[in-house]
């Protein structure tokens, strides 16, 4: 039997995990713009220390998502961040919250979980699709000096905003992507003094500029140095999503100076700032993945559900369940 071929755009988790669940069925190549996998699912690492600078954590809820996580729970590639959470107001005043569910981790940085589940993948990494032309059964992906194809299939995970610019959508599925609202985030990171103690390791944070703070070093299996993430007010940052860096970053201290004044910032080492153009979805799309099968086009991502990592995976996932379905259907 030939298998079919599917090109997928992105290499975050909702692209990993539909390729994870295609892969038996059909000849599947990621193409992914960055250098590694994993999207918001990063760590940054430098001479000042490592960074989860994307997604803090993740939780485990659904079946599917535990079954797939069930490997690296015993390998100990996915462990359990069992600080207590805690949050802020803007008056500085910390409350300890009751947790509702576990709190996980992958180790030793976050990029650990995307890199298993990548390695038996077919990749191109450092190839931004800028266009895709073509018909269906024979689509083509093209970068600004070259092609690949034909693919039966072409499926993006990029964000809403992305999807709607590259893919050949007809009417009713732009329409309902133009629906789709995310935000985008800064992040700043910070190396003090390794004395330093925070008053908590992980904080949700009530402030028109800022909405967490967490020690990156209370997670399992990192380096002790005190390092910590300060997230933007996504809000806040979407509308200074073009402000000059420095701008930003004077800012963000400012207002961690407010709530935090003992915080020893002066002293810090390192203070670094990575901006994030979609990082939290306002609205969501409200199914779990979009799909024209008439034309052999689809795409998925946590803007499909909500803001989760979990909600990633289950797009990706249950998108590969729907493509397995006409596949096989297909070959019958």
């Amino acid at each position: 039997m030939i298998k079919h071929s599917v090109a997928i755009i992105g290499a975050g988790i909702a692209g990993l995990a539909l390729a994870r669940r295609l892969s038996g069925f059909a000849e599947v190549t990621i193409f992914e713009k960055s250098r590694g996998t994993g999207g918001r699912m990063a760590t940054r690492r430098g001479e000042h220390g490592s960074f989860d600078h994307g997604a803090q954590y993740f939780t485990i809820r659904d079946p599917a998502f535990h079954d797939a996580l069930e490997p690296m729970l015993d390998n100990g590639t996915v462990q359990a961040w069992s600080e207590p959470l805690h949050r802020m107001g803007a008056d500085g005043q910390v409350e300890k919250l009751e947790d509702r569910s576990p709190r996980f981790v992958a180790v030793p940085s976050m990029t650990a979980l995307a890199k298993s589940w990548a390695s038996a993948l077919n990749f191109q990494t450092e190839t931004q699709i800028r266009k895709i032309s073509g018909e269906p059964r024979r689509w083509l992906v093209e970068t600004e000096d070259e092609r690949f194809g034909p693919f039966d299939w072409v499926i993006s995970s990029a964000p809403a905003p992305q999807t709607a610019a590259l893919m050949p959508f007809k009417e009713p599925e732009q329409a309902m992507l133009r629906e789709v609202r995310m935000n985008g985030c800064f992040t700043m990171m910070i190396r003090l003094p390794d004395d330093v103690l925070l008053p908590f390791n992980a904080c949700q944070v009530e402030h028109d500029r800022l909405s967490w703070i967490g020690a990156n070093n209370s997670k399992p299996e990192r380096d002790a140095a005190p390092c910590i993430i300060v997230h933007a007010n996504n809000e806040w940052a979407q509308t200074h999503l073009d402000s000059a860096l420095d701008q930003v970053r004077e800012n963000m201290l400012a207002a961690l100076t407010t709530i935090l004044p003992n915080l020893p910032l002066a002293s810090a080492m390192n203070v670094a700032l990575h901006r994030w153009r979609y990082a939290s979805v306002e609205q969501p799309l409200g199914e779990a993945f979009l799909l024209d099968e008439d034309r052999q086009l689809a795409a998925c991502g946590d803007w499909c559900m909500g803001n989760r990592v979990e909600a990633a995976f289950i797009s990706g996932h249950r998108l590969g369940d729907a493509l397995t379905s006409i596949i096989k259907e297909n070959a019958a």
